[in-house]
């Protein structure tokens, strides 16, 4: 069996001058983030040996090559922190949670089972839950897909905040937007039992 060298996304990248994303760069193992760190110096290159038997091949990044990279804090199952080293080649921008919204909050100050319909246009969530519900159900009308956001909505706020409320438990595993992408799955596969 003959092996043949293909290039990966990151050499792609920095050939054509792309963007590379990487998503959940801490869960990335410590050999691969140790690699990244000659991309992120002022020289912006890569040696490979891996691509030759005979020599090592320098790779330089083309202007306007640049990675985006996203990760969860810290503390979560497999999660740890970035070295120092790779850190200090990046900027960090912190995203606070789409629960700590005002305008979410203020919904849900009670700790009644409330049904909210309609959710007021400020509320960011509800658009997130919208747009997914949009892309995910293409085969159902609008007026369904409005229906299917408007219970994922009060769903998520229902678990999320009602119930934490009186399970402290919860707080800590609150619905994200992977649950709300396997919630929409789940409507759509259970479409034909109704």
């Amino acid at each position: 069996m003959v092996f043949e060298w293909h290039d990966g996304i990151l050499v792609e990248a920095m050939s054509s001058g792309g963007l590379l994303l990487i998503d959940e760069i801490s869960l990335a193992n410590d050999s691969v983030l140790e690699r990244l760190n000659s991309v992120f110096e002022t020289e912006r290159m890569l040696i490979l040996s891996e691509k030759s038997s005979t020599e090592a091949i320098k790779i330089v990044a083309k202007p306007g090559f640049n990675i985006v990279a996203t990760m969860n804090p810290s503390g979560d199952f497999g999660k740890k922190e970035l070295s120092p080293a790779l850190r200090n080649r990046m900027t960090e921008i912190w995203v606070e949670s789409y629960f700590l919204q005002r305008e979410l909050q203020e919904l849900y100050k009670e700790n009644l089972v409330q049904i909210h319909s309609p959710v007021d246009s400020s509320v960011d969530l509800y658009h997130i839950v919208q747009k997914m519900s949009e892309d995910k159900l293409r085969s159902l009308s609008m007026s369904d897909i409005n229906k299917a956001a408007l219970v994922l909505f009060n769903m998520i706020g229902f678990v999320n905040f009602t119930l934490a409320r009186q399970y402290a438990v919860l707080l800590r595993k609150a619905l994200s937007v992977r649950d709300f992408i396997n919630a929409i799955d789940f409507v759509k596969v259970s479409l034909p039992l109704f």
